[in-house]
């Protein structure tokens, strides 16, 4: 059975009427209005009727091989949960140390590659076996981000395979909101943040808060090395990239004693 889901997550039903103007008997509307990332995703979850259900964000637009490659990595692996590339189009011209620096590049790997986490961005799910080990996304995560390292990772910790679709590509639009400093600083502490929070979930013993504390420990000191070297040299990009750095080691920190990120858009 194929069918588009639409998972309204507005406090009111904001996309009914511009979802009904589809008038596609494949498309069905459901409202979630508890907010976050979180409860949209478990709505999706207990609305699926089939054996697969794929994702996609709202501001991505699905490649010419998506998402039959998330299938058939599926089929070929027997994986839980498939993954592929989120690639960037900006709208607009962003300052050169943007992309000179980066910021928004996202590496693919091999097709068929085992993964340790996947974004939910791009990601297919067999829900016989998710459903096995009553997987969902969790809570806790739900307006801060994080619902999906969250979700993948507990997948791997009860033995199911992840796994990678090199041709199952989106592209993601990016507007001059996200291309400044403030925005990169946010998002690169909100990542840390909730990966932190993860580790911490998936195992509480001193050894997880230990490795936490040294990684955020050197990656402070390297980019405030990066930082100072970028300002003494004139270097925007080497300096950018060491505040990078610093924002990691921030939300490292902040996921450690307990703290959530902060959404961001």
């Amino acid at each position: 059975m194929l069918e588009i889901l639409v998972v309204d997550n507005d406090t009111t039903p904001t996309a009914r009427e511009k979802v009904s103007t589809f008038g596609h008997d494949l498309i069905r509307y459901v409202h979630e209005p508890q907010p976050g990332l979180a409860a949209a995703r478990n709505r999706a979850l207990d609305e699926a009727h089939g054996t697969v259900l794929v994702f996609i964000d709202d501001d991505e637009t699905a490649g010419p091989l998506w998402p039959q490659g998330l299938v058939d990595t599926m089929d070929t692996t027997g994986a839980a949960l498939v993954g592929g590339p989120v690639e960037t189009v900006f709208t607009h011209s962003p300052a050169d140390w943007v992309e000179a620096g980066g910021f928004f590049d996202r590496p693919s790997d091999p097709d068929n590659s085992t993964q340790h986490w996947l974004r939910s961005g791009n990601l297919a799910i067999d829900l016989a076996q998710t459903q096995r080990i009553n997987l969902r996304f969790h809570p806790a995560f739900g307006l801060s981000g994080g619902e999906d390292v969250a979700f993948s990772r507990q997948a791997r910790s009860h033995g199911l395979d992840l796994r990678w679709s090199a041709t199952a590509s989106v592209s993601e639009s990016v507007g001059p909101d996200r291309t400044n400093l403030k925005w990169l600083y946010h998002r690169q502490q909100n990542s840390a943040c909730n990966w932190t929070r993860v580790d911490v979930m998936l195992d509480r013993r001193p050894l997880t808060y230990g490795k936490a504390i040294a990684r955020a420990t050197i990656r402070l000191a390297q980019g405030l090395a990066y930082t100072f070297a970028g300002l003494a040299t004139g270097n925007r990009v080497r300096t950018n990239q060491g505040l990078m750095l610093v924002a990691r080691s921030h939300g490292t920190y902040t996921g450690l004693i307990g703290r959530h990120s902060t959404p961001y858009s």
